[in-house]
């Protein structure tokens, strides 16, 4: 089993489990007034289907063939229709693309011709195996990170990596962007250094927060890494920090 496929499996468990416990459909709701949604990083589409269920349309996009293959038989044992074009999308309709969001080519071609009006960013996560990491280690480095942050933590670098991407894009949009982390701590104004700061970074007016109770399977599952140290619990208490901003 690749890396790619390893990432497929995990990550298939550990979002069947945040689907059937209902927090995918607590987070669609916060967005419930955007209909027309870019969802970054849509995994096995387990998140996709909670949007559609909301009535949301939806432009899918993965990195991961493997989660791409996984989510769209999901969506179409669900009874949801798959679209081939992300132009004039319904609701209820997904359109599903295996890209690269760090790419420009991707900014600048795909998304001058689609509408949005919101863009989500939940549970950012990846596979890694060598070409993964030559192509991603020098795009974090032009972010800003150094290769001392990288390398205790790659998957926390790279979620920062694809946050920002995704601010960058809903400024471009002039749209909401909506973003989900699973932690171990509720995040508010009064703790919050990363948030705020994206916010002033792009200029957006308004920002909300939510954090929402839930528990995780790691051991099973993609596991969480937690200040460096891999969780090995079957299951275990988490808080979805939900930060919208517009």
């Amino acid at each position: 089993m690749t890396e790619k496929q390893k990432y497929a499996f995990e990550w298939q468990n550990s979002a069947k489990y945040f689907y059937d416990n209902g927090s995918y459909s607590k987070l669609s709701k916060l967005i419930a007034k955007h209909k027309h949604i870019l969802e970054i990083g849509c995994g096995t589409g387990h998140s996709t289907l909670s949007l559609l269920e909301q009535g949301h349309c939806v432009i899918a996009i993965d990195q991961n063939s493997f989660c791409i293959e996984k989510a769209k038989e999901l969506i179409l044992a669900a009874g949801y229709s798959i679209k081939e074009s992300a132009e004039s999308l319904n609701a209820g309709e997904v359109c599903f693309f295996e890209c690269d969001v760090t790419s420009d080519d991707f900014v600048k071609k795909f998304l001058s011709y689609v509408y949005i009006d919101a863009v989500v960013c939940w549970n950012v996560g990846s596979y890694w195996d060598k070409d993964k990491l030559q192509d991603s280690i020098p795009k974090m480095l032009q972010y800003g990170l150094t290769i001392e942050q990288i390398k205790a933590n790659t998957e926390s670098s790279y979620g920062e990596l694809i946050i920002w991407c995704a601010c960058t894009i809903a400024k471009i949009k002039n749209c909401t962007v909506h973003i989900v982390d699973r932690g171990t701590y509720k995040i508010t104004k009064h703790n919050d250094p990363y948030y705020s700061s994206l916010r002033r970074e792009f200029e957006f007016k308004k920002i909300r927060y939510d954090n929402i109770e839930a528990t995780t399977i790691s051991k099973g599952g993609r596991q969480l890494i937690t200040n460096g140290e891999v969780n090995t619990e079957e299951v275990l208490p988490i808080v979805f920090v939900s930060v919208i901003m517009q």
